[in-house]
């Protein structure tokens, strides 16, 4: 049991007085001490000592944010009741607060016995899965909502969290498509389980804690090759190109390209593709077209350019992105789409993976374009706001900054007479 009979200069002050306190109303508030408590962030060094000297090394956590913590769990490792009970009376003395009258026996165990449950699920679920870090972090701070799982089935509660980490985990790392039903028969035992539902939720939250960047809904699945059926992750693309794949050459894509037609490919196509190359002769000025929406990609389809087009349908899926990566070694990179916050975070999503330069979306086609720019809605030109606050590295500042005071042109309002 930590001994408050130490360095005498620390027990009148006023830090020290305040965490007591925040001690004694955590107490109050759960009828018992757990876990960590946060002590202070960027403390001066004066008050760094002064909970070193009163509380000892022991139950003191540094983090790397420079944040300072109290482990409850440390301070009363191998201590009795009794000698829990008599240092949490010592706190409530120097203080000179009232000890609370505790409650019901009964309620006060079941408590007890629900907090205990879930902060040993947490740590299992970490030395499980420990890089699921943002869901340990989410769980740890949500602890009350977890503990109401509890309440009944306990055995239950932990089998569906741990179903699904099991789950998450493997689709951090899934290549190939599967179907909720899938999922459903190899971790669940029944093909029907993942359809809907709570533990459906559940892998959703997390997948969308890991990757918060991503978009929700039946999209966030699609990142994941999480489909309805495998036929819907594709890809349409135009160009005279040739694939690899086990050993062999496939020409198709060029085939319907002379032919005039974009080519769709399905996840089946693409699923052990190694390299493109371009048909016919050296092509050195290829050049690779990313088109966000569809009218404008009908669009460069009629108009017959030598480029590659390829169609990203809003934010592009696994198919897409594929494509973009094999694609980019061999041409230059451009795109064209929406301005707005949404359209230049598509673009910004395939520069990080191959950088490009925008077409007909860029600073010098959005300034010709003025009359036909619409304004950023309220949560957008939030944070479009807050990116250009704090992200100094988003590849298309001046067009966001541009778009967010003047507003954006919709790749459909482009004209080539405006020009």
């Amino acid at each position: 049991m930590a001994n408050f009979s130490v360095n005498p200069q620390c027990h009148d002050n006023d830090c020290i007085r305040k965490i007591l306190l925040k001690i004694c109303r955590r107490y109050e508030r759960r009828g018992t001490l757990s876990g960590i408590m946060k002590l202070g962030q960027s403390l001066p060094e004066a008050e760094l000592r002064a909970f070193e000297n009163f509380f000892g090394l022991r139950p003191l956590i540094h983090t790397g944010k420079g944040e300072l913590k109290f482990s409850f769990d440390r301070q009363l490792a191998g201590k009795s009741a009794v000698e829990a009970h008599a240092w949490l009376t010592e706190i409530y003395q120097r203080l000179g607060r009232q000890f609370p009258t505790p409650g019901p026996p009964e309620r006060y165990d079941n408590d007890r016995i629900h907090k205990d449950n879930s902060r040993l699920l947490l740590e299992q679920l970490r030395l499980a899965f420990p890089r699921l870090t943002p869901v340990h972090e989410f769980l740890r701070d949500n602890k009350g909502t977890l503990r109401g799982k509890f309440s009944s089935a306990s055995h239950e509660a932990r089998e569906s969290f741990f179903t699904a980490a099991r789950i998450v985990d493997l689709l951090l790392d899934n290549e190939k498509a599967v179907t909720l039903s899938d999922l459903g028969a190899r971790f669940c035992g029944n093909s029907k389980t993942l359809r809907q539902g709570r533990l459906k939720n559940m892998v959703a939250e997390w997948l969308g804690l890991m990757r918060p960047a991503l978009p929700k809904g039946d999209e966030l699945w699609q990142e994941f090759l999480v489909v309805r059926d495998r036929l819907t992750v594709n890809a349409l693309i135009f160009g005279p190109l040739i694939y690899q794949k086990e050993g062999r050459e496939y020409d198709w894509i060029n085939r319907l390209y002379q032919a005039g037609e974009p080519a769709l490919l399905s996840w089946f196509h693409l699923e052990g593709v190694t390299s493109f190359r371009l048909a016919g002769q050296d092509r050195q000025e290829a050049i690779l077209l990313t088109c966000e929406n569809e009218a404008p990609f009908s669009l460069l389809l009629r108009e017959r350019s030598d480029n590659i087009l390829l169609y990203t349908a809003g934010f592009p899926n696994r198919a897409v992105r594929k494509i973009y990566q094999l694609l980019g070694p061999l041409c230059a990179r451009r795109h064209w789409g929406d301005s707005d916050l949404a359209g230049l975070r598509i673009a910004a999503g395939l520069h990080a993976v191959w950088p490009l330069a925008l077409w007909r979306c860029d600073l010098a086609t959005l300034q010709k374009h003025r009359g036909k720019l619409l304004p950023l809605e309220k949560g957008q030109a939030n944070i479009a706001a807050t990116i250009l606050a704090e992200d100094p590295d988003f590849p298309f500042r001046k067009e966001l900054g541009f778009s967010l005071k003047n507003g954006w042109l919709e790749q459909e309002s482009w004209q080539r007479a405006d020009l």
